[in-house]
């Protein structure tokens, strides 16, 4: 806790600044890769997957997953991102030199990362009213829950990165990462899916499921987009993500500090 009040906010601005010189080119190709792949979901999950008698409403269901999934996707490239400095340039020394706490070089990152993944979410909802048009209710939005959800889930997001950066040895282990972790995380984390769904069929396996962060992020997210009927409640799941956050958090600093042998 002591370490947020080292933060040098007059270097953490400039460090976010100099991350953001080129960010119109990084934008620029994330937006083009995200809405080719969140676009093709929605289209099946909005219109094809009716024929296998779904609801007209799944499209705006899958949407909730969609949005969720941005900082999971974002995670595993800025963690290998991340890692392939580690194992090159290795920039990150030279800004663990600066005359700060490192807290502020570390969280120079997860604000980065979270600014890059919020965006990314908000940019998605245009192309998502394009596609679904009338199954896509935006007054049903709670527009503020909204916009502090997805800020929370994009900074749990941006401080994993920290942790998956500082655990994985190699550049070669993260085809393990993605196998072996994420997916199953992501996959199982209420995706294409709800939490009572799966509690109505296998109860059991429906608790084990609470212990996936990523369930929280995208039962909360319905309950902003949709409402809170069929979802997991709001405030469980920002309560729940930010306890994770906290922990996630201190085990980042901890592991990163054991990789990087910084004081």
């Amino acid at each position: 806790m002591s370490m947020i009040f080292q933060i040098d906010f007059d270097i953490l601005k400039q460090l976010m600044l100099l991350k953001c010189t080129n960010i119109r080119q990084v934008l620029f190709d994330k937006f083009v890769n995200f809405y080719i792949w969140a676009g093709c979901s929605m289209i099946v999950a909005g219109y094809l997957m009716q024929s296998f008698g779904t609801s007209e409403s799944f499209g705006a269901f899958q949407l909730g997953g969609i949005l969720a999934s941005v900082g999971i996707f974002e995670l595993y490239g800025n963690a290998v991102t991340f890692v392939s400095d580690l194992e090159g340039d290795r920039t990150i020394s030279y800004y663990l030199t600066l005359p700060t706490h490192t807290a502020t070089v570390l969280c120079s990152h997860i604000f980065y990362y979270a600014t890059i993944g919020t965006l990314m979410s908000f940019a998605s909802l245009p192309l998502a009213k394009l596609i679904l048009w009338n199954k896509l209710d935006l007054y049903a939005i709670s527009w503020i829950k909204l916009l502090c959800f997805t800020v929370l889930i994009n900074l749990f997001c941006a401080t994993a990165t920290l942790l998956v950066s500082a655990l994985i040895p190699s550049m070669d282990k993260f085809d393990i990462l993605w196998t072996r972790v994420m997916f199953p995380l992501w996959f199982l984390g209420g995706y294409s899916f709800s939490w009572y769904g799966v509690y109505a069929t296998a109860p059991k396996l429906s608790y084990i499921i609470l212990f996936n962060p990523i369930i929280y992020m995208a039962e909360g997210m319905r309950a902003a987009l949709l409402g809170q009927e069929g979802s997991i409640n709001f405030w469980i799941c920002c309560g729940t993500l930010l306890i994770m956050w906290a922990g996630i958090g201190f085990w980042s600093y901890k592991a990163l500090k054991k990789r990087l042998d910084f004081v």
